[in-house]
């Protein structure tokens, strides 16, 4: 897995504002995220829309050091995804483009993940 999912890139930005929800997991699970780390070595979080915690993912290392500047990226493939899900309670992963953002359920990723093992 490399610092960037070209397949989640062209998912995210070759819409006409209408992003597959199947395409967009498959990507995911196929090339996983890329994700912020904290100094401490933990995971980065933001208050989602909903007031939650959301897991804020990216498609490459660039994108995510633009949004989240004091952090580092860290590649996350999709059973690391639901194992971060599984041991923080979060529910919600938003995924970032360099001009796209969608939002996605961390269980459709875990149901996704199991369907293609």
């Amino acid at each position: 897995m490399t610092a960037e999912n070209a397949a989640l890139t062209a998912v995210l930005e070759d819409t006409d504002g209408e992003i597959d929800p199947a395409d967009l997991l498959a990507a995911i699970v196929a090339g996983g995220v890329v994700v912020a780390i904290d100094d401490t070595d933990s995971v980065v979080f933001i208050h989602g829309q909903d007031g939650k915690p959301w897991l804020p993912a990216f498609v490459d290392a660039a994108t995510c050091a633009r949004d989240v500047p004091h952090a580092r990226p860290h590649v996350c493939d999709a059973a690391r995804l639901v194992d971060i899900a599984g041991r923080t309670g979060v529910r919600t992963m938003t995924v970032a483009s360099a001009t796209q953002c969608a939002t996605v359920p961390l269980a459709l990723v875990a149901k996704a993940s199991t369907a293609r093992d």
